[in-house]
């Protein structure tokens, strides 16, 4: 039980309550102790976060420092660096700074101030980053004012200094491109007075910068106009929009100048209004044009009140003239905009003089649905404007249909020469063209006439050699040496006839060409052989070839055609004895040839000059159409310039002829200069081959002309081939798709009903990529077009012996393909 109050003695309530009280001053005194730790740790943390590290130096005895731990991690110092030397700060401190922050250290000490403050760079020892520093401490001195301790923080201002870095330079190029500017340009303040001005500005005001920024530019603004600039600049400044000002100032040389000034509000980054930006053009020349013009009208209104009497009849006319013309006229003013315009162009778009007057030109009814036009007509309108003429053609889509137009335009100056407007003329072509279109396309039939008529006499010629030498052979008792004779002739006749119809599909540039690299020295060499009994006897030919490694890219064959139908083309020309002269040499681009541009390049020129009788000029730009030939019709098809015409371009070349009447002519053609191929005898024609055997190699013939197939398929057997025959694409898919390893080639026809030749070979070689295919045809769009995507070809005719030779060659690469597999 507890003891009775009345018997506790007083010394022992009296040290119950100490020791109570004492308990009590313990717990206050740990949890101010707990408040201390968070706030420190707090305050640690802030300074983390803010970068900022305490310092203390005591400067009783030498130099001690204490650095907190937040200074080590600023300065890139490790746990056990705080009480680091002096030496070691000096150390390190940027060399650039060092020598400016002891001095300014130094001087700091050794004044009376207590406040302290530096900016300098250090160098981190942890990771030799550079780092920007500032100081802010407080120096402790005693009664004399020597120092005594600092005591301050260190804070990382790196971000800053950059921050300020870029800031200086972003203003620095400013700078540098606003004076640069041929205009004035300014900002202003909100007190009206400029912060800064470029290059431009200060010349005008031929003042010093510092003058140029406070000077007040009302007093030189003319007196003139004083009240309305002031009004103005005063509205535009209170609607916080852009606005524009026109009005006269003085130069720095007295000279008063018509300037347009342009200004644009200023924000700052929370949207309060801080100034403006300005820029100014000198626009005098236009004001004083307009002036001009201005005073133009109104001598010429006041001209024309004092002589009316005199001028109506004179004015009556030449409106008369204008209104009854049937050109397109119109007179614009200065800016472009539409004065008047006569009937007939009214007419043309069917309007009204109201619907066109005062809109600017290339706006108007006239050139608004043709797309493109309005942008040249506004270029050739500011081309006029400057003094020049301006001449084209043009269609236009007016409310009355598409029509062709000579279009013209010409300044409009006043009696000092200054162009006041413009004066456009256009010319109705349209039944012009039409006139001469119909012209043209009867140029060209009666053109394909004579080239029907050359080219029916000679497959006529040849079609009566073959058809009397079958007729021959059809004799019993015909001798065996005849019989020979008239096969030969067969053969050698249609040879011809597919040269010709190469001829005409080397103009058409339509022929499938098989491009190789080839010596052309050596190409040449080989060609003038054929040419020199082609010629006769009484024509010299001389060859020089400046540089025997000489290569282009070409059909070879094609080439040699080419070369042989211009020496053909000289011999005609040359009347009894003469010479001809072929060079090849390299050259470093085409000039420009038939209004098409010089091409720059490596390219080989072949020139083939003649000592004939020359080219009239008339002719000149005729002789390499098809159907052109001076020679009367069954004597010529005047298809041989066409061909080597054809050639050239469709090799990416191209021709040229330069002749004067009497006195020759000389064709260059330019061909793709190619490299030395790494095999030089690979460059050459591939030597002719004789027939060899099948050995009952497998193959699938694809033709859907039943007469051509027959033939093929008797032709292949006869060379010991084993022949399966479709009649189409689907039909040789079909096949294949039961059997792939039904044939060892495929020997296909392009031109075919549904899928061609190229197609299905595409197909064959994704499905079954290793089975060849050998493409023939007498002509295809599609070859022309696409070549022959890297498949086998031969051309129809053909003989025996190159149809062998293609046949094994397509299995023999077949064969080497697998076995590299």
């Amino acid at each position: 039980m507890s003891p009775d109050p009345a018997n506790v003695l007083p010394e022992t309530v009296a040290a119950e309550r100490l020791r109570q009280h004492l308990e009590e001053i313990a717990r206050e005194r740990d949890r101010a102790h707990r408040a201390l730790q968070e706030r420190e740790a707090e305050l640690a943390r802030i300074q983390r976060i803010g970068r900022v590290g305490g310092v203390e130096v005591d400067f009783r005895d030498g130099f001690r420092n204490r650095r907190s731990p937040e200074y080590l991690i600023i300065h890139g110092l490790g746990p056990n660096a705080a009480p680091e030397t002096h030496e070691d700060w000096i150390d390190r401190i940027h060399p650039e700074d060092r020598e400016r922050a002891i001095k300014h250290f130094f001087d700091a000490l050794a004044g009376t101030s207590k406040d302290y403050m530096a900016e300098y760079r250090i160098i981190r020892p942890s990771d030799g980053e550079t780092r920007w520093i500032a100081v802010i401490a407080e120096i402790e001195r005693d009664r004399d004012g020597r120092a005594l301790r600092l005591v301050g923080a260190h804070i990382d201002i790196t971000e800053r200094m950059l921050a300020q870095e870029k800031l200086r330079e972003s203003e620095e190029r400013f700078r540098l491109i606003a004076d640069s500017a041929p205009v004035p340009i300014w900002v202003t303040k909100l007190d009206r007075t400029r912060s800064f001005a470029n290059r431009a500005y200060i010349d005008f005001l031929g003042l010093p910068y510092e003058e140029a920024i406070k000077f007040d530019w009302r007093k030189r603004l003319h007196p003139d106009d004083m009240s309305r600039i002031v009004q103005e600049s005063i509205a535009g400044e209170a609607s916080l929009k852009p606005f524009v000002l026109e009005a006269r100032y003085r130069r720095a040389d007295g000279e008063w100048r018509w300037l347009r000034s342009e200004s644009q509000p200023r924000w700052d980054p929370t949207g309060n209004h801080i100034g403006f930006i300005g820029v100014a053009h000198d626009i005098t020349a236009a004001k004083q044009a307009e002036i001009e013009l201005r005073r133009l009208n109104e001598t010429l209104e006041l001209r024309i009140s004092e002589r009316t009497a005199q001028l109506e009849s004179s004015e009556a006319q030449m409106r008369a003239i204008f209104e009854t013309s049937h050109q397109y006229q119109l007179l614009l003013d200065q800016h472009g905009e539409v004065l008047h315009a006569n009937r007939t162009a009214l007419a043309g778009i069917r309007a009204d003089a109201r619907d066109v007057i005062g809109k600017p030109f290339w706006e108007t009814p006239w050139f608004a649905a043709t797309d493109g036009v309005p942008k040249l007509v506004r270029n050739a309108f500011t081309a006029v404007m400057k003094g020049e003429d301006v001449k084209t053609e043009m269609m236009l889509r007016l409310p009355i249909g598409e029509r062709y137009f000579d279009f013209a335009m010409r300044p409009l100056r006043d009696q000092h020469g200054t162009v006041i407007g413009a004066v456009p003329e256009a010319v109705d072509i349209t039944e012009r063209r039409q006139g001469e279109e119909v012209l043209r396309q009867s140029q060209k039939m009666e053109a394909v006439g004579q080239l029907t008529g050359g080219v029916a006499h000679d497959f006529n010629n040849l079609l009566t050699i073959i058809r009397s030498a079958t007729d021959f052979l059809r004799r019993r008792d015909l001798p065996d040496e005849r019989r020979h004779r008239y096969i030969d002739a067969i053969s050698e006749t249609v040879e011809r006839a597919s040269k010709l119809t190469a001829q005409l599909l080397a103009f058409a540039r339509r022929q499938p060409l098989k491009p190789q690299v080839f010596n052309v020295g050596a190409q040449v060499d080989s060609v003038t052989q054929l040419i020199r009994p082609l010629v006769g006897a009484r024509i010299q030919i001389d060859v020089e070839i400046d540089d025997p490694d000489c290569f282009a890219i070409a059909d070879i064959a094609q080439f040699e055609t080419a070369l042989i139908n211009l020496a053909v083309n000289g011999r005609d020309a040359i009347e009894g004895e003469g010479r001809l002269a072929i060079t090849v040499r390299k050259v470093h681009g085409i000039p420009a040839l038939r209004a098409q541009p010089a091409r720059r390049g490596d390219f080989v020129a072949i020139t083939m000059a003649d000592t004939g009788t020359g080219i009239a000029p008339d002719h000149l730009q005729s002789i390499f159409e098809p159907f052109f030939t001076t020679k009367e019709v069954g004597k010529g098809t005047g298809l041989g310039l066409s061909q080597a015409f054809g050639f050239a371009k469709q090799s990416d070349g191209d021709i040229e002829v330069v002749s004067t009447l009497g006195r020759g002519a000389t064709f260059t053609i330019y061909l793709p200069q190619a490299a030395r191929p790494a095999d030089a005898a690979s460059a050459a024609a591939i030597a002719s081959e004789p027939a060899t055997t099948g050995r009952g190699y497998r193959v699938l013939v694809v033709e859907d002309n039943d007469e051509v197939g027959q033939f093929s398929t008797e032709l292949l057997e006869d060379l010991g081939y084993s022949v399966k025959r479709v009649a189409n694409a689907n039909a040789a898919l079909a096949m294949l798709s039961e059997d792939e390893f039904s044939a060892d080639l495929v020997f296909s026809d392009v031109i075919m009903p549904g899928m061609n030749g190229v197609e299905l070979a595409s197909v064959i070689r994704d499905r079954y990529p290793g089975l060849p295919v050998v493409l023939t045809s007498g002509y295809s769009n599609v070859l022309a077009e696409n070549a022959h995507r890297g498949f086998e070809l031969i051309q129809k005719p053909y003989s025996v012996e190159s149809l062998s030779r293609i046949l094994r060659k397509a299995i023999a690469d077949r064969g080497s393909i697998s076995s590299t597999a």
